[in-house]
């Protein structure tokens, strides 16, 4: 069902979709130790945990980003977008995957 956007956040979905959409095509051209790098420098973080990596990516793909309010989470299926009711999923390229793989258990 079709939705109409309610206030200026819903406002700045597609502009937000398209600039985290661009960054996570910039870090996905890295490999696992360039995407390592990457985090560490932009979450401010060294080594971590499953959990504590996921928070330092996700950090990383919205580090300088307006998001205008949109929340940035992890699906099954990738990287959650949400706003109150409203939410989509971005597909991750596969050396997320392998940097959220290889966490200190």
């Amino acid at each position: 069902m079709r939705t109409l956007p309610r206030n200026p956040t819903d406002l700045y979905l597609a502009p937000v979709v398209l600039a985290i959409d661009a960054r996570i095509d910039r870090l996905g051209q890295l490999d696992a130790d360039g995407l390592r790098l990457q985090v560490a420098l932009e979450s401010d973080a060294v080594d971590w945990t499953r959990s504590q990596r996921e928070d330092g990516l996700i950090r990383t793909i919205g580090h300088l980003t307006d998001v205008h309010g949109w929340e940035l989470s992890w699906d099954a299926r990738g990287l959650r977008l949400t706003h109150q009711q409203n939410t989509l999923v971005l597909g991750v390229p596969p050396v997320f995957a392998t940097f959220l793989d290889s966490a200190t258990r």
